[in-house]
């Protein structure tokens, strides 16, 4: 299975809250208005100083814990409300596969840990996520143990990054991303996948994720080849070797 079922159960939630299905090539900026309290905020030449800038001019007191960096997309999260800041001087695609990223954090990472904290023990718990009094012993070992984030949750998608120790964290948000913006069924309706080797095909594919799901180049050419590698249509193991020279 391309997707886990924890990970197909929040894009399905999206868009059931959502309301409507977004044609593609999909932007997501009407659904995420629709589906989740959470703004979005295009800033050009993003960097974290940026955004601590954008919300000190709004008499917000917020600074990360590390120094400032480039960055594709930047989540901040409090109060059970989100701002996503993403690079207004992106190309269309990339911007739209950083929101979704971005997206996907908020719901899996922040929103429903904290719905489900809240199911748990009642409204009051706010007070703890919020970082507004300190949990009791059972509340500390429910966070502990379910990953609810407590105070501000923030989250930054970097250009180039290649932390590993955050690496199943990233992919999982990469994976609900590709799936809000490229589902795999209507990927693979839409291609053309019966080509005899598979050059052809990964062309074939990567062509349909970038011209009609709007998909960027490098983003297409990684998912292109996970989903013909998930329906038997990946190299044979002659077209590997070739490829691994």
């Amino acid at each position: 299975m391309w997707l886990d079922n924890a990970s197909q159960d929040a894009v399905n939630l999206f868009w059931q809250l959502c309301g409507e299905t977004e044609p593609f090539p999909r932007s997501l900026e009407r659904p995420i208005a629709l589906a989740l309290p959470v703004a979005l905020v295009k800033l050009p030449k993003l960097s974290l100083r940026n955004v601590e800038s954008w919300l000190q001019r709004r008499r917000i007191s917020f600074q990360f814990n590390c120094q400032s960096r480039a960055v594709r997309g930047c989540l901040i999260a409090f109060g059970g409300q989100g701002l996503i800041f993403v690079d207004g001087a992106d190309p269309d695609d990339e911007r739209r596969f950083t929101l979704a990223h971005e997206i996907a954090h908020f719901v899996v990472d922040y929103w429903q840990p904290r719905e489900s904290a809240i199911r748990r023990f009642g409204n009051a718990i706010t007070e703890v996520l919020d970082g507004l009094r300190q949990p009791s012993v059972n509340e500390r070992l429910y966070a502990l143990l379910s990953g609810t984030s407590i105070g501000v949750h923030t989250n930054w998608m970097e250009r180039g990054r290649a932390d590993a120790t955050v690496w199943d964290i990233e992919s999982r948000a990469d994976r609900i991303a590709l799936a809000l913006l490229a589902p795999p069924d209507s990927v693979l309706s839409a291609a053309d996948v019966s080509a005899p080797t598979f050059d052809q095909r990964q062309t074939a594919i990567v062509s349909i994720l970038c011209q009609d799901f709007g998909l960027p180049t490098s983003v297409a050419r990684s998912y292109g080849w996970s989903l013909l590698t998930a329906v038997g249509k990946g190299p044979s193991w002659i077209e590997t070797i070739r490829l691994k020279r």
